[in-house]
């Protein structure tokens, strides 16, 4: 069993984010003190040629001043790992999965966005990366639970309960139950009232 088959194993374990999060500090720690891992292949990053790599097995590594040094990533509020490079006095920060699938993986359709297969924002890994079109981001997205709709939203105007009072009590039309009373009365437009009623919008509600 390879280093990577391990660390695919314990990342798709069923860990919580923080119990995630130490595991990959962790394989961090272990791996920057590896000049080269079994298996691991190393390519130059582009616009960095001669300057920065990145690895089949996702590590970084810089190339200044003669000296191989691995960089370890920061995770982000968002879950996903960077890496800040430098070059001519400026520095960028970049997403480690990006680099990867730039370097490894063939985008022959020039798909613009990185997907996770797993759904697992640390394991990048190059048969956990698929390139993707923004849309096809979105439907994974909602699978994999990494995208929230409806009431869960964090911007939703009603709970589950409301959006069933205004199915269950609207009458459009009506002066006393119509869309403008019921809009008065939850502070929004009748427009987000009529979308919730025919339910175009809250469509997990049932």
């Amino acid at each position: 069993m390879t280093v990577n088959e391990v660390k695919k194993i314990l990342l798709a374990a069923n860990l919580n984010k923080t119990e995630q999060f130490a595991l990959q500090f962790l394989f961090m720690e272990i791996e920057s003190h590896h000049k080269n891992l079994p298996g691991e292949e190393w390519r130059d990053i582009e616009g960095y040629e001669g300057i920065y790599q990145v690895s089949n097995l996702a590590r970084v590594r810089s190339l200044q001043r003669q000296k191989t040094r691995i960089i370890k990533p920061e995770i982000i509020h968002t879950g996903y790992l960077r890496v800040t490079l430098y070059k001519s006095g400026k520095t960028k920060s970049h997403y480690v999965h990006i680099l990867v699938a730039q370097a490894f993986i063939p985008n022959p359709e020039n798909k613009k966005q990185v997907n996770h297969i797993d759904g697992n924002k640390q394991n990048n890994c190059i048969d956990n990366l698929v390139w993707v079109t923004p849309s096809e981001n979105i439907i994974h997205a909602f699978k994999f639970g990494l995208a929230k709709s409806g009431c869960n939203h964090g911007r939703a105007k009603f709970t589950a309960e409301q959006v069933r009072e205004i199915r269950r009590d609207c009458v459009p039309g009506d002066l006393e139950f119509g869309y403008k009373a019921f809009a008065r009365k939850f502070n929004v437009t009748p427009k987000i009232i009529s979308d919730a009623f025919y339910g175009k919008s809250y469509k997990n509600v049932e």
